[in-house]
């Protein structure tokens, strides 16, 4: 082989290297990532390339109320957020094993290439991980504490017969029908708590927070505070000494076909304790209507969304008699982290998930009766789900024995 075919060989090689390379940096940047006029789409990539399987998050607060809309990358990194109502958006990266990425602005029908961010230790990334993967590190008592043997003997009552029923009261009835235990509110003690001579201690005060200081008490009560608040106290003191959870999985597959969105109501002293768009026995009711919220003890209104339109309203609940009692007659125990001596909830309806009910054009709630007896007075609400009903109008209630 002469020496000018090995030097044409090689300028080849350097060619075809160079396109390929050049290809590949193209692909990564944003292949065949297709969007619509209100789409947003692009290529996720990091300092170790390109990001599958991590969350694009739009956000915006130019709608008449704050909307995100959530999706996945796939394989290669790449996304598209569908169906953005036009405005301009704050849009970033999350995943397992980063941090989140500085925001960047951007409106529909464009394509948003993203950095994401390592995280730069193991520390840092583990706090974006679920709450339940930090709850999984709870010990919880051995299969062989039970039967309890009361205050006196393990700490866990004597009607507990079986880890089965300790845990249901953890999970079901009791810690997790209120709070997403892990999560960072939970997995720690809060500064402004105050300084205690130990983390039981901690806990037996963080308990007595808020109007719902009472309930914690009696649902410890049932757990058996001997046992349970050292339980606590061991979990959150592990996690202050660095303890981690397990690294969950980025999403696979169909996971991420996932589109999230999200819209804000209600108010930040409400909480919901469910919603309702339909009709279970005929679930094609009401497409995309109105969603109704439960406030349960919280307030007295029912929180409305349209999620086509992106827009929050309020249904005014009234009672016949003013003297009804109200959920702020439930006192501040102690000081809470949060609102301090505040009563933030303020309710005559009491309206739990149970009832609430959709009937054909109407929807359903129960309300407190005056001496909080067994019998119920109901309350019916018959609202027009059309753009003619005002937002903030109070439809006229009637009763309904």
């Amino acid at each position: 082989m002469t020496k000018a075919v090995l030097y044409l060989l090689i300028a080849t090689g350097v060619i075809v290297l160079a396109w390929l390379g050049r290809l590949n940096a193209q692909q990564s940047r944003g292949e065949a990532t297709s969007i619509g006029s209100d789409d947003m789409g692009g290529v996720v990539t990091s300092n170790k390339g390109p990001e599958a399987g991590v969350w694009v998050i739009a956000e915006t607060a130019d709608l008449p109320t704050k909307f995100a809309k959530i999706v996945v990358t796939d394989d290669r990194g790449r996304y598209v957020l569908p169906q953005l109502p036009k405005a301009n958006y704050r849009v970033w990266v999350r995943g397992y094993g980063l941090v989140d990425s500085s925001p960047v602005q951007a409106a529909p029908g464009k394509v948003v290439n993203l950095s994401a961010v390592v995280a730069p230790n193991a520390r840092t990334a583990a706090e974006y991980y679920p709450a339940v993967y930090w709850f999984s590190l709870l010990r919880v008592p051995d299969k062989s504490e039970f039967p309890g043997t009361g205050p006196k003997g393990n700490g866990i009552p004597e009607n507990m017969k079986s880890q089965g029923q300790w845990l249901h009261l953890l999970k079901t009835d009791s810690c997790w029908s209120c709070h997403q235990l892990g999560e960072k509110a939970t997995r720690e003690i809060p500064k402004n708590l105050g300084h205690f001579d130990s983390s039981s201690a901690a806990w037996a005060r963080r308990i007595l927070s808020g109007q719902a200081g009472n309930n914690m008490v009696n649902g410890l009560g049932q757990l058996g505070p001997e046992r349970a608040l050292p339980m606590l106290a061991d979990w959150t003191d592990r996690i202050a000494a660095g303890e981690l959870p397990p690294t969950p999985p980025r999403p696979q597959g169909v996971e991420r076909n996932v589109v999230i969105t999200e819209w804000g109501w209600a108010d930040p002293k409400a909480y919901l304790h469910d919603e309702i768009a339909t009709d279970k026995r005929n679930p094609t009711l009401n497409a995309d209507g109105e969603i109704f919220g439960a406030t349960e003890l919280s307030t007295d209104y029912l929180p409305v969304l349209d999620p086509v339109g992106a827009a929050a309203s309020k249904v005014k609940l009234h009672v016949r008699d003013p003297k009804t009692p109200s959920s702020a007659d439930d006192k501040v125990v102690a000081p809470s982290p949060y609102w301090g001596d505040e009563a933030i909830w303020h309710s005559q309806s009491n309206v739990p998930q149970s009832d609430v009910r959709w009937a054909r054009t109407r929807v359903d709630y129960l309300q407190n009766p005056r001496q909080r007896q067994s019998s119920i007075l109901q309350r019916r609400v018959e609202p027009s789900f059309s753009s003619l009903v005002p937002p903030q109008n109070e439809w006229p209630a009637t009763r309904d024995v």
